[in-house]
């Protein structure tokens, strides 16, 4: 888990705050608000775990992207 750039592990980091805020916002029933987060954080691993050649977090943060968009997408907004 040695990466060369820093940038890389500026977004590992960003993204695993990005976790523990969307999933303190789920536990609290904020679902659209704690669904995007933790889509947004998705976003911000993959770069990280396709450098570090890390395929199953890509694999896992494609899937789990797909999910959350999927998620926003039904939940009802009233």
């Amino acid at each position: 888990m040695v990466s060369g750039n820093l940038q890389f592990v500026f977004f590992r980091y960003l993204a695993s705050f990005l976790f523990i805020l969307s999933h303190s916002l789920l536990v609290l029933d904020h679902i659209p608000f704690g669904a995007a987060l933790h889509g947004l954080g998705e976003v911000f691993i993959a770069p990280w775990a396709f450098k570090e050649r890390a395929w199953d977090l890509v694999f896992i943060a494609v899937l789990f992207f797909f999910f959350d968009i999927w998620g926003l997408i039904n939940t009802p907004w009233n």
